[in-house]
């Protein structure tokens, strides 16, 4: 199978049986490799230990296990191997990864039939990227926007869908936040920084079946660092452009049954993109895994992070000459001229919280079947304040909002391998939550208007997956598919200053929803060529807010701020259906790799906010609402992802992805005489080159560009559809390793981000220019 190089090596052996594993790794003239990582997956846990004389053993080897052998500057491979065969690396090639999101189980990314990309800890420190969304903007298929710099609103889309459509899980468990509009994970993307993460994958195309609602366009896992081995980590402390001050530590490593790790991390930034958008975060991130006995484990892990962004006023054309906006649907963006960009408010401001923990029990019965519990807790907070100071219309006092949600999951699995040939899964998962809003004008009574609303769902379901691996390995089948029944609970309210519009209204249960995937793989040996294809419906439950949610907003008839419900409880699921094909192509033993994905996503029915199109009418409306939700037509989205990575001599690395998203709307709705998706690009590029001067100085140069794309403003009496340009980026980022010792590195590296100093506007929201930034890091080992 093909195998691959890096700065790291991995190479990946199945077992069976409860006896432990033994092993040596040695290099291509047959020498033990010594201080070579080595990790052993086994039914999504990982145990590690590093080689000595080359020799490595782990007491413990149950059923079917992949073990991952990480030594610098050797090429990574994939094969089956007996207890206590020898290993022999080889130098060059393309890097070859474990992943765990696309099955739910470890695999090899040839053995995957979807496509996946992966982001692990060291391409992102050589990137140097502290947020998740940067981290990820290079990866096909994906449309990053970022309204205004560190800490503010940020969403992920996948394959020309919108936000709500990309699930995001953390180490394979659901992150949402129930309190947001669409209870997704979108209102703390722009929070979700790196502190102490192992990989991210990414899987794109429909993932309902196995990780339930929102995992539509694709899905975002967050794998935490698994701990074990010797006790290694890392201090960094840096410093730049828009006032970034950044400290993050990590602490990894094993003591007898126990393995742990712990990452802390403050982020500082006390300007912003316009000198006053001061933003804050502090998070922790720990893992820790104990060994109950030789076939059991318990093991847990905590990800919480404490924000706080001053954020600004948005786009408008409020004050725009009328001679500069011209009487066609689509209106060039041009700031000052045809709008007014994002400005600065600042007694507007966001602060937010969100706590995930879990515990996990792995029980194993039999050397073919396992068993595994888990239990997750999620809360999320946030709290929007405003007040009269800015530019446009604001409040007469300031106001508050308030949401806070919580979810409780409980899940059950059990994990059986008849033959070595055939894995099944089949599990049941329980989930609450609960969604609380709170708005108030802190005006005087009698213009006072409050109101609370508290608001539940449960869920319960169960799902299967059933993997066929047949041929020698070469071809493999995967079928899944889950059931998912909803309930919502009875909704208090609590108003002043306001009618309470869904009093008599009695809860709507949401029909269930029913979703499958088949995925089917073929790898050519002689030629290194693997095929796939994949297909399968998914599906989004609406969000309680969707159902209940309530806010403020401004009333340019009457000038002057409202309220209004904007909810709806008869809502139906999103729906989608969706396929995609590709091809995997290794060359030049393996010095290259090219990847090439079609997809077509057909959007069957879609929740949607009608703000002026008609749809939601004051005087006819059931709820009393002057804008708000409803059930409307769907669109389609189709399009070609490609990669190519080439590895050429150890130390170097280029790689290199397009991608073409081509999305449309069914209904006018958005902007009347326009189709197209908004904020989606048709044309995206993006590249990174990794070259080691020598041993101890390293650059990266990373490059990204975006085609022009529409985002919706309100112009001249109706909604036009703007058009934006694409965002053009360049990132260096250049290293030197000061001190190497036996025991610890001291780095110093400095970073240059946006080095072209394009000045640009994400859907209408300055991004920053041209910033550089300073660090140190101490690695201890």
């Amino acid at each position: 199978m093909p195998s691959w190089e890096g700065q790291e090596l991995m190479v990946f052996l199945f077992l069976v049986g409860f006896a432990g594993l033994q092993g040596v790794v040695e290099d291509p003239q047959g020498k033990p490799v010594d201080g070579a990582e080595v990790v052993l997956y086994q039914k999504g846990a990982a145990e590690r230990t590093r080689t000595r004389a080359g020799a490595f053993s782990f007491p413990i080897a149950t059923g079917k296990n992949l073990v991952e052998v990480t030594a610098a500057g050797f090429r990574r491979m994939s094969r089956e191997i007996v207890d206590g065969e020898v290993i022999r690396l080889e130098i060059g090639g393309v890097d070859q990864r474990v992943v765990v999101t696309a099955e739910g189980a470890a695999q090899t990314i040839d053995q995957v039939s979807k496509a996946m990309s992966v982001v692990d800890a060291a391409e992102i420190g050589r990137r140097n990227e502290y947020s998740l969304a940067e981290a990820l903007r290079d990866t096909p298929g994906l449309a990053v926007r970022n309204l205004g710099g560190p800490g503010q609103l940020t969403s992920i889309r996948m394959r020309g869908l919108r936000a709500d459509a990309t699930a995001v899980l953390i180490d394979g468990l659901r992150f949402r936040d129930v309190a947001t509009i669409q209870g997704d994970a979108s209102s703390f993307v722009g929070n979700m920084n790196v502190i102490n993460l192992e990989r991210v994958e990414v899987l794109r195309g429909s993932g309902s079946s196995l990780y339930g609602s929102n995992a539509v366009g694709g899905t975002v896992n967050l794998v935490t660092d698994q701990g074990g081995g010797p006790v290694h980590g890392g201090i960094l402390m840096e410093g730049g452009g828009l006032g970034l001050l950044r400290a993050n530590g990590t602490v990894s490593g094993g003591w007898k049954k126990v393995a742990y790790s712990a990452g802390l991390l403050h982020l500082n930034v006390l300007n912003g993109v316009d000198g006053d958008d001061r933003a804050r975060s502090s998070g922790v991130q720990t893992f820790a895994k104990y060994a109950v006995s030789r076939t059991a484990s318990l093991s847990g892990r905590v990800y919480f992070s404490d924000d706080f962004v001053q954020s600004n006023s948005s786009p408008t054309t409020t004050g725009i000459a009328a001679a500069n906006l011209p009487n066609t649907t689509v209106i060039a963006a041009v700031p000052l001229k045809t709008f007014f960009p994002s400005r600065n408010d600042p007694d507007s401001r966001r602060a937010s919280r969100f706590w995930s923990g879990a515990a996990i029990y792995r029980q194993q019965l039999a050397a073919t079947v396992d068993l595994q519990g888990n239990y997750q807790r999620l809360r999320t907070s946030r709290t929007f304040r405003n007040g009269p100071a800015g530019i446009g219309f604001q409040p007469v006092v300031s106001n508050l909002s308030e949401f806070e949600g919580t979810i409780d999951t409980g899940e059950g699995r059990v994990n059986w391998r008849p033959r070595a040939w055939w894995a099944f899964t089949g599990g049941y998962e329980f989930e609450r939550e609960g969604y609380l809003n709170r708005d108030d004008n802190k005006l005087p009574a009698p213009t006072t208007v409050a109101v609370s609303t508290k608001a539940g769902q449960r869920s319960q379901a169960v799902y299967f997956a059933n993997q066929l691996t047949m041929l020698g390995q070469r071809l493999q089948l995967s079928v899944s598919g889950r059931m998912q029944a909803f309930s919502l609970d009875t909704p208090q309210f609590v108003t002043t200053g306001t009618a309470n519009n869904y009093g008599r209204m009695a809860a709507v249960t949401p029909p269930r929803a029913l979703t499958g995937d088949v995925a089917l793989s073929y790898f050519v040996a002689k030629t290194g060529t693997k095929l796939r294809a994949h297909g399968g419906n998914s599906y989004r439950a609406p969000g309680l807010f969707e159902r209940y949610g309530s806010g403020f907003f401004y009333n340019s008839v009457t000038n002057s701020v409202a309220f209004s419900p904007y909810g709806d409880p008869r809502l139906a699921p999103d729906r989608y259906n969706s396929v995609d094909g590709g091809v995997d192509q290794y060359l030049f033993r393996d010095k290259l790799r090219l990847s090439g994905t079609m997809f077509y996503t057909r959007i069957v029915q879609i929740t949607q906010f009608d703000s002026s199109a008609g749809i939601v009418r004051p005087g006819a409306d059931l709820f009393g609402r002057t804008s708000g939700y409803y059930n409307g037509a769907g669109g389609i989205s189709r399009g070609v992802e490609t990669t190519a990575e080439l590895r050429p001599v150890r130390g170097t690395m280029l790689r290199t992805s397009y991608w073409y998203v081509n999305a449309n709307t069914d209904q006018d709705l958005a902007v009347r005489g326009f189709w197209g998706a908004l904020s989606v690009p048709k044309h995206s590029w993006s590249s990174m080159v990794n070259q080691q001067l020598g041993k101890r100085t390293e650059v990266t140069v990373d490059f990204f560009r975006s085609s022009e794309y529409h985002n919706a403003l309100f112009a001249g009496g109706r909604s036009r559809a703007f058009l934006y340009p694409g965002l053009t980026k360049l990132d260096v980022v250049v290293s030197r390793d000061l001190v190497r010792a036996d025991t610890y590195t001291l780095r110093l590296y400095g970073k240059g981000d946006q080095i072209l100093n394009r000045i640009y506007y994400e859907n209408g929201f300055q991004g920053a220019g041209a910033t550089g930034l300073v660090g140190l890091q101490v690695l201890f080992r």
